[in-house]
């Protein structure tokens, strides 16, 4: 099996000839047997001099199966000394970040497993050599004994052990869900610098593979539950599907791949067509943004939209609103159906979508806006001491701006703050405390009720009717003046960011303007 995940990586061009990698361990047989491999074709590259391969393996405890998540943790601490494998094992409270992001307990596993990952690729030259704490991280490292301390720039790759009944599995959830072509392509065995060695080996070999060679691996008790619907397609479907045909899960996937390898002609066809209906005349064909709002507009022109093929239609409508709302997550079939309808409806007609995005009948087509986040009016300066402000967004100045490539400095201002923009829920309001408020209080995703932390930073009843709050929803993200949510702080995978400055902190926020 060796062999054959070896060429599987040449073939995908997975691994350079030196290279780093960071491996997501979970203890289990899937996530065993990749690292095993990896510290494999690492020997085997020193041995002969054909190039390097540097492993750091990352385990998450979830905190949700005490005992049997604590052996687990101590079982991949075990072959991590034995391979010789340097190791990051983070803790986090997946019940809590469930509740924090209002997500399931899986979603919000894989999610914050995905955020460890892309966390110590590109920090782990913060974390110090002494297995001390670095936020809510232990680390250990192998030249830590040398003095030496490697820099996460170096990490290109993070390694994934989806294997063929994983995708198997995606493909029928997807299809259960609804989906579209993309849907059925299954998981990709390389999408940017993340990779999947195994995505070409079952889980029957896995783990007989595993038994050839005398190594032993973890058993989730809960992947039996059938509570999931993953774990019942894995549990109940497949084996069923299998009793048809054995080579199910088989065919399947390379129905995936095959689909994959089409939709890469279809998604590039789609994007030429967006751009034929958005950028044919200057004038009513336009992008237009707001740097200080957010504020974007889209216009669809109808007459070149109508020479779209059929088949990539509705395709080349999902596109657009993902443009207009910057995000893709949530934009739907519905959405699409909506706009198709709004099309053949009469000028003036709006529709509300997902992000505070409208979608407008015009003259010629439609029109796409997204509402600002904030507000950016301005204050007179010498009103600053008037306690009495009917507008309060007035007090404060908003910037939103793209995130520079590799910046990493943060301004650590009491009165100017900067936040993840794209993942605010709502539109950002600035007011005073109401029921409901929390705030979050540390990387698990832990809460805190306003109510609280108000009392236990010993802030007095009077004071808390006057704190300035820059809400989403009920989720606080700035008690202004004191502490910042750790939900909208900045991270990696940032890609806009949202500046706030309070006018009147100290010295009237003087000391505290805006960063280019």
């Amino acid at each position: 099996m060796y062999q054959k995940v070896k060429a599987y990586v040449e073939e995908q061009h997975m691994l350079e000839k030196k290279d780093r990698v960071i491996v997501g361990v979970s203890g289990g047989a899937d996530s065993v047997c990749l690292l095993f491999v990896l510290t494999k074709l690492r020997d085997e590259r020193q041995k002969s001099g054909d190039g390097t391969l540097e492993i750091t393996a990352v385990h998450v405890h979830h905190g949700l199966r005490g005992d049997s998540a604590d052996a687990d943790e101590r079982y991949v601490r075990k072959i991590c000394d034995a391979w010789n494998v340097p190791l990051v094992v983070y803790h986090k409270n997946i019940r809590e970040l469930a509740k924090c992001w209002n997500m399931s307990e899986e979603e919000a596993g894989r999610k914050a497993r995905r955020e460890a990952f892309l966390e110590v690729r590109n920090q782990y030259s913060d974390v110090p050599c002494d297995n001390a704490q670095y936020g809510d991280i232990q680390s250990r490292h192998a030249e830590c004994a040398n003095g030496r301390q490697e820099s996460a720039q170096g990490f290109g790759k993070i390694a994934l052990a989806h294997h063929r009944n994983d995708e198997a599995e995606t493909v029928l959830f997807h299809l259960c869900r609804g989906t579209d072509v993309r849907g059925l392509g299954g998981i990709a065995p390389v999408s940017g610098f993340w990779i999947r060695p195994l995505l070409n080996i079952g889980r029957n070999e896995i783990e007989s593979y595993l038994e050839k060679v005398g190594i032993s691996y973890c058993t989730d008790e809960t992947n039996a539950e059938n509570v999931y619907a993953r774990n019942k397609l894995r549990n109940q479907v497949i084996p069923q599907l299998e009793e048809i045909n054995e080579q199910a899960v088989w065919h399947i996937s390379r129905t995936a791949q095959s689909v994959r390898e089409l939709w890469s002609y279809v998604d590039m066809q789609i994007e030429e067509y967006k751009k034929k209906v958005l950028q044919i005349e200057p004038q009513s064909c336009r992008k237009e943004t707001n740097l200080a709002t957010g504020a974007i507009s889209l216009i669809l022109n109808k007459n070149e939209y109508d020479k779209v093929p059929v088949p990539l239609k509705s395709y080349v409508i999902h596109r657009i609103i993902c443009e207009a709302a910057g995000h893709e997550k949530d934009i739907s079939a519905v959405h699409v159906q909506a706009v198709e309808e709004l099309l053949n409806r009469q000028v003036g007609r709006k529709i509300d979508l997902p992000y505070a995005v409208t979608a407008s009948r015009i003259y010629g087509g439609v029109k796409f806006e997204k509402k600002p986040v904030i507000s950016t009016k301005m204050i007179d300066p010498n009103h600053l001491n008037d306690e009495n402000i009917e507008n309060p967004e007035a007090l404060f100045q908003f910037r939103i701006f793209e995130r520079p490539p590799g910046m990493k400095a943060f301004p650590e201002k009491t009165y100017t703050k900067w936040f993840d923009y794209d993942i605010i829920n709502n539109t950002v309001e600035i007011r005073h405390r109401q029921a409901g408020d929390v705030l979050a209080i540390n990387k698990n995703g832990g809460t805190q009720r306003l109510k609280k932390y108000f009392i236990n930073e010993k802030i007095s009843q009077e004071e808390r009717e006057k704190v300035w709050l820059v809400a989403d929803g009920h989720d606080i993200m700035w008690v202004v003046g004191h502490r910042q949510s750790q939900r909208y702080q900045i991270t990696e995978s940032t890609k806009k960011i949202l500046e706030i400055h309070f006018c009147k902190g100290e010295n009237y926020g003087r000391d505290s303007k805006s960063i280019s």
